[in-house]
């Protein structure tokens, strides 16, 4: 557990605010419902990517949950 921590302190990584993340999506043309559902995912993963590595830009993830729903 303790490594956890060392990760989460050495990172410049700032977990998001659910408002912060509708926000984005909402100015990204996607409704709340999807920034919900991409905040309540990542949140469950501790914010980690499916490497196990800490989501260095939680945008550039948002840019590419996006780009999924699309594509």
């Amino acid at each position: 557990m303790k490594d956890g921590a060392k990760k989460w302190k050495k990172s410049d990584f700032r977990i998001p605010t659910l408002d912060l993340v509708r926000d984005y999506f909402l100015t990204n043309r996607f409704g709340t419902e999807e920034g919900e559902l991409f905040f309540f995912f990542h949140r469950t993963t501790y914010w980690r990517s499916q490497s196990g590595d800490l989501i260095g830009d939680w945008t550039k993830a948002a840019d590419r949950w996006m780009w999924n729903l699309e594509n």
